[in-house]
């Protein structure tokens, strides 16, 4: 500490000043400069008065004598600092002042931020039995469909991986169009075809009848193998997809080139479910050493002709009559799940569908969030397997029958409608979306009589008892809420923050997860989101207004959405301040086209008791009514189907031999019944620019 100041004036007086000096200035813990001066000033002050002494000795005695007036030591360098405080500039004042505001209010946001991050959730409401208690109905348990629906998913087979296909060629997407795409090579190269076949065919007949069945196997998992060098008695193999496979062999053909193995291709698959001859390939390589002759060859004569069975009936119509080689592979399948079918049948004919909700078990919490719901997808491969069963049964001409599975498809989606989770009324939408469309193609294409006719429509008028149900939206509202009694804590200023901790739920509600370290690192910026979003008052007050409006939406027609001035909730949100309400976005589903589905859905019901009541007008007086009007005075009709698009009855007209049947559709102007095409498609459901949505005739696809 010495070393710090000036030594030339205090070596010039007695030791002792000296050292009480530089032990005052170290005390005083001030600046440099300031101690400097304070020094200055001591060395002048005992200098004045010992000036008069004669001897050193005089001079020590002296300046003890000082040293002891001065007092205590502590006590005078306080003083001098608070004199030389008081003495500096105002602008040194303020900074100083300043520097010393900063520092506090720092100390005061990290204890905030301290205490801000370690907030924990109180959960008072056990919203998972609350919303059990919501959606049970106080009605006998033997009346509940849910034990059957249970049985029959249990009971299910799913299809092989080549019934699998041929269903998809029923689909619209890729897979149907490029089997269209290969039905046209294969017709627009037949002769040559043909003719490659003639001198071929001896490879293919050269194998045994276990190999040929080996390689066929192969087929129904949609590989075909192939040598890695053809004609050799020991190498590896490789595969490629049976449908590049058939265009690669027509392109040779047509090229009059050599078949050699395809590009791209890969080593044979190892991951094929149970039933794949993998073992039986390998025993031809690694243990015969012995790769049958012309093996490419001999296989592309086995693809050509699977792929000629497989895309020559193939219709345009999506809807078309099953083929004879369509029947062949998906009939097994129908078969293997008769036992399951039962069940699912006689699910339908309860009265009442209610399974208890649960958590995930990995959820100690319990929390709404994380309810299960894996019965849905099984429950709408239950209900595309009651189609193919239909579509089956009148391939065979049991009409009937065919009909018995779309009025049980129609009542296991009435029972996951108007109650439970949003998805849950999204998918029983679904499953008597594609019973309603199934039944207007049997109408289509069957000719029932008026009895039939009757029956079908009472049965169909009887699915829904008390009325078609509209989106119930209660079961989001309970979702939103038990995820703001988990993520706010209860109490303080604005009813609790947001806890940052929240974030890693989140990311587990997401799957995005993120490893410790990452958490620990972000977790500043977690706090600071959290410390500017609204309180948790204001967040319930502002759902509560959006939930309120997704409630009186979805008593409302898509026509008085439309005509009315309501804000609609994605208005309002996108008015929000982002940052002060992102745990609203975040959550907040497209209720508003849930509402828009039901209405649809009630439409799509109405029009297929109105097609139904027209068939049986026409077949008891031999033509169709002028009006629809005519079909209420008759009595064939209860009420008039309404356009939910226009709050007007759907529009009727009669044709040549038949009628027309249509809603205006979302751009709610009436476009005489087209039907828009995009993209070389018609859109059933029209568009917010043109396009009716027409409900007879049936569309074809």
């Amino acid at each position: 500490m010495a070393k710090k100041y000036k030594q030339n004036g205090l070596q010039n007086l007695p030791a002792c000043v000296a050292e009480f000096t530089k032990l005052l200035l170290k005390k005083m813990r001030y600046r440099r400069k300031v101690r400097e001066d304070v020094q200055a000033e001591l060395e002048a002050h005992f200098e004045d008065a010992l000036k008069d002494c004669n001897t050193d000795k005089e001079k020590e005695q002296k300046a003890k004598q000082m040293i002891t007036e001065f007092g205590d030591l502590k006590l005078l360098a306080i003083l001098l600092r608070r004199s030389k405080k008081r003495c500096r500039p105002l602008w040194r004042t303020v900074v100083a002042r300043t520097f010393q505001a900063i520092g506090v209010l720092i100390l005061c946001f990290i204890l905030y931020a301290i205490w801000f991050s370690a907030g924990e959730p109180t959960i008072r409401v056990d919203y998972v039995a609350l919303f059990n208690r919501m959606n049970q109905p106080q009605v006998l348990d033997r009346d509940n469909a849910w034990p059957h629906y249970e049985k029959a998913i249990s009971l299910y087979v799913p299809q092989s991986p080549v019934t699998e296909k041929f269903i998809s060629y029923r689909q619209r997407g890729k897979k149907r169009e490029e089997a269209i795409r290969l039905r046209k090579l294969l017709k627009d190269h037949q002769q040559e075809i043909s003719k490659w076949l003639g001198r071929n065919q001896k490879h293919w007949d050269s194998l045994t009848a276990e190999q040929q069945a080996v390689i066929q196997k192969c087929f129904e998992y949609d590989w075909v193998p192939l040598p890695k060098n053809a004609n050799q008695t020991y190498t590896e193999w490789q595969a490629t997809t049976f449908d590049r496979m058939t265009e690669h062999v027509i392109k040779c053909i047509e090229t009059d080139a050599e078949v050699t193995v395809p590009h791209p291709r890969g080593s044979l698959p190892r991951w094929e479910s149970p039933g794949f001859p993998y073992a039986e390939l390998k025993s031809w390589s690694m243990e015969n050493r012995q790769i049958p002759p012309n093996l490419a060859e001999a296989v592309s004569v086995a693809v050509l002709h699977e792929a000629d069975r497989r895309y020559r009936e193939l219709p345009e119509d999506i809807s078309g009559p099953l083929s004879d080689v369509e029947q062949e592979y998906i009939s097994p399948w129908i078969g293997q799940n008769d036992a399951a079918w039962l069940e699912f049948v006689a699910g339908s004919s309860k009265s009442y569908y209610y399974r208890p909700y649960s958590s995930d078990p990995n959820d100690k919490d319990n929390s709404l969030w994380s309810v299960l719901m894996p019965h849905l997808s099984p429950l709408k491969k239950l209900a595309r397997l009651g189609i193919w069963r239909s579509r089956n049964y009148r391939k065979q001409g049991r009409v009937q029958e065919s009909i018995d599975d779309c009025v049980a498809i129609a009542r296991v989606g009435s029972h996951l409608q108007g109650k439970g989770t949003l998805i849950e009324q999204l998918v029983g939408l679904g499953i008597c979306a594609i019973a309603r469309d199934e039944t207007l193609r049997l109408l289509d294409t069957q000719k029932l009589s008026a009895a039939d006719l009757q029956n079908l429509q009472n049965r169909l008028s009887r699915v829904y008892p008390d009325g078609y149900p509209l989106m119930n939206m209660e079961g989001e509202r309970l979702f939103f809420m038990d995820v703001v009694q988990r993520s706010f804590t209860d109490g303080g200023p604005g009813g609790g923050h947001l806890i940052p901790g929240w974030w890693d739920e989140l990311q587990v509600m997401t799957a995005s997860g993120g490893d410790t370290g990452d958490k620990r690192f972000l977790m500043p910026f977690y706090t600071a989101a959290s410390m500017v979003h609204a309180g948790r008052d204001a967040t319930e007050a502002k759902a509560k207004k959006l939930y309120d409006l997704q409630s009186k939406l979805a008593g409302m027609t898509p026509n008085q959405v439309h005509a009315s001035d309501l804000k609609m909730p994605d208005e309002i949100l996108n008015s929000m301040p982002r940052h002060r309400y992102f745990l609203l976005q975040i959550h907040m589903p497209a209720l508003a086209r849930a509402s828009e589905l039901a209405y649809r859905g009630k439409m799509g019901h109405e029009s297929s008791l109105t097609v139904l009541a027209l068939k049986r007008w026409q077949l008891q007086k031999d033509e169709y009514p002028e009006t629809l009007n005519e079909l209420i005075a008759a009595g064939f009709l209860s009420e008039l189907p309404m356009d939910p698009y226009s709050d007007k009855p759907l529009v009727y007209r009669k044709t040549d031999e038949d009628f027309i049947l249509y809603s205006v559709g979302p751009n709610f102007k009436d476009d005489d019944g087209e039907v828009t095409i995009e993209h070389g498609s018609p859109q059933k459901w029209g568009t917010s620019e043109a396009g009716d949505i027409l409900l007879w005739p049936v569309l074809k696809q």
